[in-house]
């Protein structure tokens, strides 16, 4: 918002401390007011008050798109599957696309904000609070939730029948925000591959005909009896792998890993028995990569479908107040399960902390390890046991903080990370596990 200041330069000078300008009066004219009852105390005052305020001007208004008017689930605007779109948000509106899903599908949407420049003197890009999630629009029912961070959030949700769902754009909490944004949708379903022929990507069943996929884009592919299928990490070194995989549980178990690229070890997995699976971890993806197989399977013409997306969250993607991904993980009792070999990528802002829970192996050493910038906001740790007793810790003034941690049982721990004096900063927490 622009001002414009209503004062000349000669009343500026003399605003120093004030809101207001006490200048003299003009020079009486003597031959005005003769005669009118306009002696010593009447008139004019000894002092004439002038304002040296300024006058708010308007915001530019806030030109919408070619969508509205799709405010609410009721006049959500039709989008095709595989459809782009660029759109805007003004103001409080919501955004809503709709398009029709079958049973036992699975939506996959993602939003990116497209910023304006930043100024000359701007240190970096604004990121408005903006957020996607999948709707019946028939009941309102919540089917998913997007996550994301900085400029860029994704959703996949497998819907519970055939139906119209609405994928809607909402600024949080209500603010006013108004930004250029890119959506794109696509569908998949369960029997778009059928077993035993299986997907497009094979043969990639070993890790070395291993898929490599495009960085945020979904791609559906099958799982057949005991024939998994391994990708390559389209991630950034020094980066957060996000591996995400949707589907229905109830045909078939799905699981996920990590594994190493030399001998096929896990280094992380995630095994449930939900419609998906997802894993975040710090890698490298030149000795990582994925691995996507059926739980006990072993008969070639039974299998699943899936849709997998590969992203990745770097540090500079992690700002304040926004946080990080691991939120809220800000008590002891919310803290973030990691390895023992392990890695994130977080932001502490000011007075949210971070907790980090980590289950050791009894006689072998764990060391904690906190880079940051101190130039950003000097960080400080803290390992405690679970009634909160402080095991060890480390407050320099450095650029990293680190405690080694030898196991007597296999207790959990927790590593509190914060800021001094409530400063804040985005940080890289290693875990490295050593065995005598």
């Amino acid at each position: 918002m622009s001002h414009r200041p209503l004062a000349t330069p000669l009343i500026l000078a003399l605003t120093a401390v004030a809101a207001t300008v006490l200048g003299c009066p003009p020079e009486e004219n003597p031959a005005e007011g003769e005669g009118e009852g306009e002696g010593e105390g009447e008139g004019q005052p000894p002092f004439v008050i002038v304002d040296a305020g300024v006058v708010d001007e308007p915001d530019e208004p806030c030109v919408d798109d070619a969508f509205e008017d799709n405010d609410t689930q009721s006049t959500a605007a039709p989008i095709a599957d595989g459809a782009t779109i660029d759109a805007r948000l003004c103001g409080t509106d919501d955004d809503w696309f709709a398009l029709d899903v079958g049973d036992g599908c699975t939506v996959s949407a993602t939003m990116e904000q497209i910023p304006e420049p930043p100024s000359e003197d701007a240190t970096a890009v604004f990121v408005a609070n903006v957020s996607i999630v999948l709707v019946d629009v028939d009941t309102g029912v919540l089917v998913g939730t997007g996550i994301g961070v900085g400029l860029r959030e994704a959703l996949n949700a497998r819907v519970p029948g055939a139906g119209r769902y609405g994928v809607r754009v909402r600024s949080g909490g209500g603010e006013s925000t108004n930004v250029d944004y890119r959506l794109s949708v696509g569908v998949s379903c369960g029997d778009d591959v059928v077993c035993p022929a299986d997907d497009d990507d094979e043969d990639n069943d070993d890790i070395a005909s291993a898929t490599t996929l495009d960085r945020g884009v979904g791609r559906d592919g099958a799982v057949c009896g005991n024939d998994p299928d391994f990708f390559n990490l389209p991630v950034n070194a020094d980066c957060m792998a996000d591996v995400f995989a949707t589907f229905s549980h109830a045909r078939g178990d799905i699981d996920l890993q990590l594994v190493n690229r030399a001998d096929g070890a896990v280094v992380a997995s995630s095994a449930s028995t939900s419609d998906n699976e997802r894993i975040r971890r710090l890698v490298d993806p030149a000795t990582t990569l994925g691995r996507i197989f059926l739980f006990n399977g072993s008969d070639v013409n039974v299998g699943n479908a899936y849709r997998l997306t590969v992203d990745h969250i770097c540090l500079g993607d992690v700002s304040c107040p926004a946080d990080d991904v691991f939120e809220p993980n800000n008590s002891r009792a919310a803290a973030t399960t990691i390895g023992r070999n392990d890695g994130a990528i977080g932001a502490v802002c000011g007075t949210d902390e971070d907790f980090y829970g980590v289950t050791p192996e009894s006689g072998c050493t764990t060391t904690f390890s906190v880079a940051f910038q101190n130039s950003e906001g000097n960080l400080d740790i803290e390992l405690q046991n679970g009634s909160g007793t402080v095991l060890q810790s480390s407050a320099t003034n450095g650029n990293n903080e680190t405690v080694a941690f030898t196991a007597p049982n296999t207790n959990r721990v927790v590593l509190r990370i914060f800021g001094r004096s409530g400063a804040q900063a985005r940080y890289t927490l290693r875990t490295s596990t050593v065995c005598p």
